[in-house]
């Protein structure tokens, strides 16, 4: 039970810090539409996590 509160917490602190880091990137103008941007952003994170 330890182990799996302790990966939680540690999949949790992930997830925190690239959202932080995803805060603090530059803005960019590729002609795409943000939401469609955000949607693969999140795509590639959740394959990143497993």
């Amino acid at each position: 039970m330890r182990a799996l509160v302790v990966a939680a917490i540690e999949r949790e602190l992930r997830r925190r810090e690239w959202q932080q880091g995803l805060a603090h990137r530059p803005v960019t103008d590729l002609g795409i539409d943000a939401a469609t941007l955000l949607a693969e952003a999140r795509a590639e994170r959740e394959a990143e996590l497993g």
